[in-house]
């Protein structure tokens, strides 16, 4: 059985051609002019599909259901929490960035209501890229490249297969266009190298300290999991349990750490 805290060389080819695969596939779907269509095309695929669905998948990619997830992640893969962390200001930097600096319209900026499905809050500007797919991939990434287990070829392909649901829920939703997602994995995953990278400079998965504090921080994060709104009423019931699941872990996570000390 493979230990979370083995050694995960890094990988030229997990670690480039995820993104650039996205990074291309981007590119061509805006130059071709086909993110409207393809938007359209999807979003009235998707919508024959229940919206609570969409919301719950799309919720879980939220800031502070990741934030959930990291914490349910604490004790059996504690170097991806921490690759995923450090990846963290990477990612805000580069998404925040580029979404300032680009300021592209959402779908509901610029289509008539009746042409789209929408689901939750209505968002308007900044469309570009999928900040909900970024931090999706940067999670997924981040144990794909730090845990041997998870190259294996199911849970790779799970892990993958839950990041194409969230990329295909922000196009249920309608908040996003086709190449949003697609700029938002291949940043995701990019700021997971960066991560995973400064992981294995400074491994804090193996201090006590650090392990000590990011339990903490994950129950902080918990609880603001479970009683902080989601936008998305559907999900609500999904982001409550998912919160309470994580504090439990992160609690689990907080009292092993201190009693293997003593």
């Amino acid at each position: 059985m493979t230990s979370p805290l083995a050694p995960a060389p890094l990988s030229p080819g997990w670690c480039i051609a995820p993104p650039l695969v996205f990074a291309l596939a981007a590119t061509g779907m805006i130059a071709s002019g086909a993110n409207t269509p393809a938007f359209l095309a999807i979003n009235q695929w998707t919508s024959a599909l229940p919206d609570s669905l969409w919301a719950t998948i799309t919720d879980t990619a939220s800031v502070l259901s990741v934030g959930a997830l990291l914490a349910l992640c604490l004790s059996r893969a504690p170097r991806a929490v921490v690759a995923a962390v450090m990846a963290w200001p990477a990612g805000i930097v580069v998404v925040r960035g580029l979404k300032a600096l680009i300021d592209a319209p959402r779908p509901h900026d610029v289509l008539p209501a009746d042409a789209l499905h929408q689901i939750g809050v209505t968002l308007s500007g900044y469309s570009f890229p999928s900040g909900h797919t970024a931090t999706a991939f940067t999670l997924i990434a981040a144990l794909l490249l730090s845990t041997p287990a998870c190259r294996r070829a199911l849970p790779a392909l799970l892990l993958l297969l839950a990041g194409v649901l969230v990329a295909l829920s922000r196009l249920a939703v309608g908040a996003h266009w086709p190449g949003d997602v697609l700029a938002g994995a291949a940043a995701g995953w990019l700021c997971a190298v960066i991560g995973v990278v400064l992981s294995q400079r400074w491994p804090l998965w193996q201090s006590r300290r650090a392990m000590i504090a990011l339990s903490v921080v994950g129950i902080v994060v918990c609880l603001a999991r479970v009683f902080f709104a989601t936008g998305y009423p559907q999900a609500q019931l999904w982001s409550t349990m998912l919160g309470l699941a994580g504090l439990v872990a992160a609690g689990m996570a907080f009292k092993r750490t201190m009693a293997s000390a003593a």
